[in-house]
């Protein structure tokens, strides 16, 4: 089933460029998930707070500690469905180690096999017919051997997982043998340093003036209508609410919007996302290990018909502190680039046979 969407408030920028699994970079305004032109899609114009929120995209606050209110013409911000949806991406991630930034095993050989890095250098230097110093670089400037247990690779890795094809077999390039694992690595190692992406919501850091209910349901709700059953495409988030980092890419969904028997201003909503974990138990690991999330919320604003336009929401039950800390859209193409300036995708690409 096609679904029209409409946004009218704006979504924060934020750059995939710190190191492991985190959110760096500085925030911009930007323009949230493009809206299928048609009778129900209202002018874009920014958002305001809801009761006691902030501007914008309509701030935390107000009553239940939840914002996002409604349009300044008084329009929903988009249109929903009454009953059960199910949707899945067309391309499907795959599972990849994530690389923390404590472990040496991107560098340092290991029971007399050479590590990743420095069969890339080898490689490197016999068929590029340059000299790098990858394993080095990585060894001396971002190995973190008392990093934070979550800190490491898994933004590269879920943005990866979404845009290229997953390395499912050894290669041997030359007289250097890249097994599944290596392969997985240099290309994630290619996706660690990328431009800013649309992040929907904001990082809780733990500060005083963080905002835990962040992301707000119906702006998790708009990211799923619009990306896995509007376009059949994966986004990522951090599944953990709170400090730590994990993010996974979101490639499956089922979604029940069921009306409130007293209140014609509440749609209640019960969301089952899949998602693929990075915890996979060998390097060499070749498909997906499926993680799932329930969330439950309310949607708020007026019905017609059998369709509900949303102006607010606030999370219910158990998902009020277990819920998403943000989410990511992705988009179809990302420049790439690494941390480790000894790394070029150019020659990753020619390693892996594309």
């Amino acid at each position: 089933m096609a679904i029209r969407i409409v946004t009218t408030s704006t979504l924060l920028m934020i750059g995939l460029v710190g190191a492991g699994c985190s959110i760096g970079g500085t925030t911009a305004t930007g323009g949230g998930p493009d809206c299928e032109q048609g009778e129900d899609c209202p002018d874009n114009t920014g958002g305001h707070g809801g009761d006691g929120g902030s501007g914008g995209r309509g701030g935390a606050g107000g009553t239940g500690g939840t914002g996002g209110g409604s349009s300044a013409t008084g329009q929903p911000l988009y249109w929903v469905e009454e009953g059960e949806r199910k949707a899945e991406a067309t391309q499907k991630p795959w599972s990849s180690w994530w690389y923390p930034l404590w472990e040496d095993t991107l560098f340092q050989g290991k029971n007399g096999e050479a590590s990743t890095l420095e069969k890339y250098d080898i490689w490197v230097e016999k068929e590029g017919n340059t000299r790098t110093s990858a394993a080095a670089y990585e060894r001396k400037e971002l190995y973190q051997p008392r990093a934070a247990s979550w800190s490491g690779l898994c933004d590269a890795w879920a943005l990866a997982s979404i845009l290229e094809p997953e390395p499912t077999r050894s290669l041997t390039q030359g007289e250097v043998t890249f097994t599944v694992g290596d392969l997985k690595a240099l290309l994630l190692k290619t996706y660690e340093k990328v431009p800013p992406l649309t992040l929907v919501g904001s990082r809780f850091n733990g500060e005083w003036d963080d905002v835990y209910e962040d992301v707000l349901p119906h702006e998790l709700h708009r990211v799923l209508e619009t990306e896995l059953i509007g376009r059949k495409r994966a986004f990522i988030i951090d599944e953990d609410a709170g400090p730590e980092v994990w993010n996974e890419p979101a490639w499956k969904t089922i979604t029940r919007v069921e009306r409130d028997a007293n209140d014609k201003g509440v749609a209640h909503v019960r969301t089952w996302l899949f998602l693929v974990s990075p915890h996979v138990d060998d390097r060499n690991f070749v498909g997906m290990l499926e993680d799932s999330r329930e969330y439950t919320y309310d949607l708020k604003g007026k019905w017609q018909g059998n369709r509900f336009g949303v102006s607010s929401s606030a999370w219910t039950d158990r998902s009020q502190w277990d819920h998403p800390d943000y989410a990511i859209i992705v988009p179809d193409r990302v420049p790439r680039g690494s941390h480790n300036p000894q790394i070029r995708s150019e020659f990753v690409d020619r390693i892996r046979g594309r």
